[in-house]
């Protein structure tokens, strides 16, 4: 996984098609939305069982709208590694592109600070 860009709290990191902004929370939180060819996968994801799984695994994982009503999944700082792990199997096993893939971000979006 490449760092793409860096800003305050907010960092950004590119694996082949994945993108993910993640976004460090006062609380001691992070938020990591997530783009897959420029659509936002957490709705399908969610649809497929996703934090149904996280949550089998003792894996706390909230969904978090705050940044543009973007569906993104809240953890502890120290678990973004793991989070991010666990969404690339997820949709190695789940293939994105057989997903309902509607909530496209748009344009620049992407890079906007949350």
């Amino acid at each position: 996984m490449q760092e793409e860009k860096r800003f305050n709290n907010t960092i950004w990191y590119r694996y082949r098609d994945y993108a993910f902004k993640v976004n460090i929370l006062d609380s001691g939180n992070a938020v990591v939305w997530v783009n897959f060819k420029d659509y936002n996968i957490a709705f399908p994801m969610i649809i497929r069982e996703f934090l149904y799984e996280m949550e089998e695994y003792n894996f706390n994982v909230m969904v978090n709208c705050d940044w543009n009503e973007h569906r993104g999944f809240e953890v502890k700082q120290e678990e973004v590694d793991l989070l991010i792990g666990e969404i690339l199997n997820f949709c190695t096993e789940n293939e994105p592109e057989t997903m309902n893939l509607i909530e496209k971000y748009i344009d620049n979006e992407w890079y906007e600070l949350s």
